[in-house]
């Protein structure tokens, strides 16, 4: 299981629409530094929006035989800490993406 958004006071589209920068068909190599891929899939009765931490990851939000809709969008690993979960925390810590 990957590492996701979920903000305490708003909605996962709300915090998108403020703090991500939209990405039509994000390719890895392109992912600026300091940022990370957000796919926001509609599950039908709720809505994820996945962290793509790897390129790996992204391939998988990006399957073209999904066909539920999903929309990209790069945000700052330091916004995303303040919205998901210790876990990925750790994982950023451990990969020392943050700079001091």
């Amino acid at each position: 299981m990957g590492y996701y958004v979920n903000p305490p006071n708003r909605s996962k589209e709300a915090f998108l629409a403020e703090k991500g920068i939209p990405a039509i068909n994000p390719k890895w190599e392109d992912v600026p530094e300091g940022f990370l891929p957000v796919c926001l899939v509609d599950n039908g009765p709720f809505t994820a929006a996945g962290i793509c931490y790897c390129e790996a990851e992204l391939q998988c939000f990006s399957d073209p035989t999904d066909t539920r809709r999903r929309d990209f969008f790069m945000c700052t690993i330091e916004d995303l800490l303040r919205v998901s979960g210790d876990d990925f925390a750790r994982w950023v810590g451990k990969k020392g993406l943050l700079k001091q």
